[in-house]
């Protein structure tokens, strides 16, 4: 690699093994510093090298290395790949993806970066023809993603060019917690051809890495630190962890939370998340102006079409005595697919014979503002939005999972603008769309009026619907759909 050579040496005894293992999926978790990914960069280094030649005597191999956001791939994974494999080894473009072009000697190496946070980015993973993938931070990641790329690696080189001599998936992560698809799968039942590897404590006699590490780190990061930072992030072992500035300040678990069952003869709500880990949250508004948030489905690697019958499904099963009033889901889901000109609503409305709709708008300030009202409200001495406790994923992201990313600047952490992509992103973007839908848009333009009455013309100018003129209010529109008289007692 034009005469640059780097020395390395495994982090400990657990990141051995993961480099001796030839399963088919890897997965490498334990606490920070612990060396992980240094691991999987030096391991594709090592594949790649390990690549029979083929009839030209050139040994090929391509490898994907993908993180859940462009910042994060940039700053951190990027980084950790550019200090084992500088660019000097070969040609690195910036371009969509970024490209690593290792090409000397027998050794022709192809390394793709990809930020899977936009569905269109993780579309691109069906034309790939890898020999492997790492997939930093793997917690970060849905299922899906993974679920893909078994089926796109090892399929480069050819046959022709004598097949890939090993390929597979690389994992590391720090540890996430034990509703994650990690945990199920290192834990409870592990596939077939897959391996974990947890690294021990960095406070036990066993820690790993500690050579590469200063003094004392692991005990230094004792200090100001909570017991669930401690546990994850020290000792390596499964947790939850709020990470990040939460966007939601106001949330009050004990407030917001509680077991709450469905008004009777009071239609349903539903908002849709579309894309890799499609999400629908189920709610009522009451006449008060209450929401109540009832339930939320996410799924996994599953089309459009899948979904609304699973959504269909369920909702008949758990909520057999109750109308569907209306879905909103992203605006963008009106939008005409190229293949047959279908929209992702037009195929919900097929599927379930609801009624749905293109939220009144995308953007991100007007969608987190109608949940904070909500939150914010109280009426009659009681909270105005109400969780029930069946909605696990939402919770945890009220309570941090649904965050600003922190990012690290000249005067101290800065925030990201828009909320992190993650797990919880999902339903949560679910969730405004629905209160968006169901009402929350006037209260949020009626604000804005009093405030600057030229903004909220420009935000009604900006959105495919009617927020204001010839339409029905809701609470109107509500009494005279569904079974129930907002105005009695």
């Amino acid at each position: 690699m034009n005469g640059q050579t780097r020395d390395y040496l495994p982090a400990g005894p657990t990141v051995l093994a993961f480099h001796r293992s030839s399963a088919f999926v890897r997965g490498l978790m334990g606490p920070i510093g612990a060396g992980k990914s240094v691991a999987a960069a030096m391991e594709i280094l090592r594949r790649a090298q390990m690549q029979a030649p083929g009839p030209d005597g050139v040994r090929r191999s391509r490898w994907a290395i993908i993180r859940n956001s462009y910042p994060e791939l940039k700053t951190t994974t990027l980084k950790t790949w550019g200090d084992w494999c500088p660019p000097e080894f070969g040609k690195l473009t910036f371009d969509s993806p970024i490209r690593h072009h290792i090409k000397t000697g027998e050794l022709d190496v192809e390394v793709l970066f990809l930020a899977l946070d936009r569905d269109e980015d993780a579309r691109k993973l069906l034309s790939l023809e890898l020999t492997g993938a790492w997939i930093n931070e793997a917690r970060e990641i849905p299922k899906g993603i993974v679920d893909t790329l078994t089926g796109r690696v090892g399929r480069y080189p050819s046959k022709v060019q004598g097949g890939a001599t090993w390929s597979g998936i690389l994992m590391d992560t720090n540890p996430p917690d034990s509703e994650s698809w990690w945990y199920k799968l290192a834990e409870e039942e592990t596939p077939e051809g897959w391996s974990f590897f947890k690294q021990p404590s960095g406070l036990s006699p066993e820690a790993e890495n500690i050579a590469n590490l200063p003094t004392g780190y692991y005990e230094r990061l004792l200090g100001g630190k909570d017991e669930d930072w401690i546990r994850v992030y020290v000792h390596g072992d499964y947790g939850y962890v709020t990470e990040g500035k939460p966007v939601f300040p106001m949330w009050r678990d004990s407030v917001h939370v509680a077991p709450i069952e469905p008004v009777e003869n009071l239609a349903l709500m539903i908002g849709v998340d579309f894309g890799l880990t499609p999400a629908a949250v189920i709610g009522q508004k009451l006449a008060d102006g209450r929401w109540l948030i009832l339930d939320e489905i996410i799924a996994d690697n599953v089309g459009i079409t899948r979904f609304g019958e699973t959504l269909a499904s369920y909702l008949r099963q758990h909520y057999p005595h109750h109308d569907i009033a209306a879905g909103w889901g992203d605006p963008a889901g009106n939008q005409r697919a190229q293949t047959d000109e279908r929209t992702a609503l037009g195929i919900l409305k097929e599927v379930t014979g609801w009624c749905w709709k293109s939220a009144p708008s995308n953007d991100i300030t007007m969608r987190l503002e109608v949940v904070k009202g909500a939150l914010n409200r109280m009426v009659d001495g009681r909270p105005g939005f109400a969780l029930s406790s069946k909605c696990s994923t939402l919770r945890k992201g009220f309570s941090g999972g649904y965050h600003y990313k922190a990012v690290r600047t000249a005067r101290g952490n800065q925030y990201h603008e828009v909320p992190a992509k993650n797990a919880h992103s999902h339903p949560h973007d679910a969730l405004q769309y629905l209160q968006l839908g169901g009402g929350e848009a006037d209260v949020v333009m009626n604000r804005v009026k009093r405030r600057d009455p030229n903004q909220r013309a420009r935000i009604a100018r900006d959105v495919d619907y009617p927020m204001f003129g010839d339409r029905e209010s809701f609470g109107t529109r509500m009494a005279r759909d569904v079974d129930y008289n907002p105005f009695s007692g």
